[in-house]
């Protein structure tokens, strides 16, 4: 790099990036404001990896217990994560999804960060910095913030890659040759946290060869890597649930396509031509950097790196994944950071060609905002399902720490309830959410409320009592509002969406059952004439607590207020069962 480059570079670099790093931090607060809705109990694979590491929760963990695989993935970094959470937070899902967006936040910085170089002014490094950080925090990808076990494995994957990209390139520019040894190092610890990580040495290869200064190094780099990919690919054991890997090249072809395109659209129709659109742009820039190798040419190998890491990410899922559902399972959310990743490095490497040319460089930031308007329409039912999901998870929490056994339940803690019953044990053992002592404001089962008589504003109903598939309970569920303020009683926290607990009790004011607020109730808001709905509970009832005599199988229903638990004005209701 020319000396008059490096020090326009230098000169403006510092307040672009400031003003870059506004968008990566308000997006990032938004994410973490809804990921913290997926509190609780740890959902999905968790439970099939959790056993593998009962061993390490009181100590320090094995290699053994780090590299068993509950899947053909090895997920030992990943591991490592989930232990320091359960350390930090009894293992609360909270801590995972958090873990994630502090993971993405940093992507987002260093992107926005080498993307404010080619800012010819504050407000487009504005504009490039919230752009760059809806690609990173894609709501596409909202499994992955919201099933914060997942997130942990691919975004930690990712991270590590970036940074490993990232160090190469300051190496190289600024002739640091122990640089090039910790970037192989972070690429390595990606290979540790998920199998889209086993290509990050050969993405460092490929930025390698892309400058004649690394070149050498570059070729190295890739044919290590190179070679650790076929030796995991033939050591490593597939799933006898999962179906043969797939190696048809137009099949695989069509999946990376899908693949790609989907870090943008949500249907195969559309990602096929669009990934296609994208790869050929792709070939096409690398094709220039390498003949007509320009000032920008180490910041121009960081982003074909970046986009190299995805391309060959998305050909190791195609390989084990295009028979499990075809091209269209190339578009599950679990996969949208990668696409995302390719669709920034894309754009990066554009503005390395195009930004001292004015028109060009401002169409080419047009055009990035728009994809990054685009993601944020087709993602939000991705999120609005997500939060769906989340809502049900205090309950879920609360089921499961009473010892409950719902199917309907295990649907917000994992699809295979056996796995989650499996470790139960060592949950309880360990004080593991959904056994860490939370109670969410409850009063113990069996004990005995003073609830005064007197009128008060609260009213509501139980609507039903059924029966589940666990004998000893029974679900209840109904509304309470109050007549005297619009915003629902068992309302903890508007912005966090918490809910505080609903008792249930019997004719002497003795608790048989627990639950919470917050279920939707569209019926209920209409009939009240108010625009929210979360006037709903939910909950349980212990069977062997309610009197055996018919006349005395009357439950109540009991709220926390300012004055103490209080009861609402509808009659009790009998249990017929």
């Amino acid at each position: 790099m020319s000396a008059t480059v490096r020090t326009l570079s230098v000169s403006r670099s510092t307040p672009a990036f400031a003003i870059a790093s506004v968008g990566p931090i308000a997006v990032f607060l938004v994410a973490l404001l809804l990921t913290v809705q997926a509190r609780g109990a740890p959902d999905n694979d968790y439970w099939g990896i959790f056993a593998s590491m009962v061993r390490s929760l009181d100590g320090v963990p094995t290699l053994s217990d780090l590299y068993v695989t509950a899947n053909e993935h090895i997920i030992a970094g990943a591991k490592l994560f989930y232990l320091l959470n359960f350390h930090l937070t009894h293992g609360d899902n909270i801590g995972l999804s958090v873990t994630v967006v502090a993971f993405s936040l940093l992507i987002a910085l260093v992107f926005s960060g080498a993307l404010s170089l080619s800012a010819r002014s504050w407000f487009e490094a504005l504009v490039v910095g919230i752009a760059v950080s809806v690609f990173v925090f894609s709501p596409l990808a909202a499994h992955n913030f919201f099933v914060g076990m997942s997130g942990v494995a691919w975004i930690g994957a990712n991270f590590f890659t970036v940074l490993a990209v990232l160090a190469f390139w300051q190496s190289t520019e600024k002739d640091m040759p122990l640089g090039y040894l910790a970037a192989i190092a972070l690429a390595v610890i990606a290979t540790q946290f998920y199998s889209t990580g086993l290509t990050a040495l050969c993405a460092i290869g490929i930025q390698g060869f892309c400058t004649a200064k690394t070149r050498r190094l570059g070729i190295l780099i890739f044919a290590v890597g190179l070679a650790f990919v076929i030796y995991i690919a033939v050591y490593q054991k597939v799933p006898d649930y999962h179906p043969a890997r797939d190696f048809n090249p137009i099949e695989i072809a069509l999946f990376c396509l899908t693949f790609i395109g989907g870090g943008i659209v949500t249907t195969e129709s559309t990602a096929i031509p669009l990934g296609a659109i994208g790869i050929g742009a792709a070939a096409l820039i690398v094709g220039v950097c390498l003949l007509r190798p320009g000032e920008s040419r180490y910041r121009s190998a960081f982003w074909i790196a970046i986009m190299a890491y995805a391309v060959m990410s998305s050909v190791l899922a195609a390989i084990g994944r295009s028979n499990m559902g075809g091209d269209a399972a190339a578009l599950a959310s679990r996969y949208a950071t990668l696409p995302a990743l390719f669709w920034v490095g894309l754009f990066g490497a554009v503005s390395c060609l195009v930004w001292r040319v004015d028109f060009n460089r401002r169409l080419s930031i047009a055009i990035f905002v728009a994809a990054a308007a685009v993601i944020v329409v087709n993602g939000m039912p991705r999120v609005q399902a997500a939060l769906v999901r989340a809502e049900g998870k205090d309950l879920a929490t609360l089921a499961l720490s009473l010892g409950v056994k719902d199917p309907d339940m295990m649907q917000y803690v994992t699809w295979a309830g056996v796995d989650y019953y499996n470790v139960e044990d060592n949950l309880r053992k360990f004080n593991h959410v959904p056994f860490d002592g939370r109670d969410f404001g409850c009063p113990a089962l069996g004990a005995e409320l003073a609830i005064p008589t007197q009128p008060n504003s609260l009213t509501g109903y139980i609507d039903a009592v059924s029966k589940i598939q666990d004998p000893q309970w029974g679900r209840v569920s109904g509304w309470a509002a109050d007549t005297s303020n619009r915003w629902p009683p068992l309302l903890g926290s508007d912005i966090l969406s918490t809910y505080r607990c609903i008792a249930f009790v019997d004719g002497t004011g003795t608790v048989v059952g627990l639950g919470l607020g917050g279920a939707h109730r569209p019926d209920v808001a209409k009939f009240l004439g108010r625009g929210r709905d979360d006037y709903g509970w939910s909950g349980y009832i212990d069977l062997r607590r309610v009197p055996a005599s018919p006349a005395s199988r009357l439950i109540y229903a009991v709220l926390p207020t300012p004055s103490g638990w209080t009861r609402l004005q509808a009659p009790g209701v009998g249990i017929q069962f």
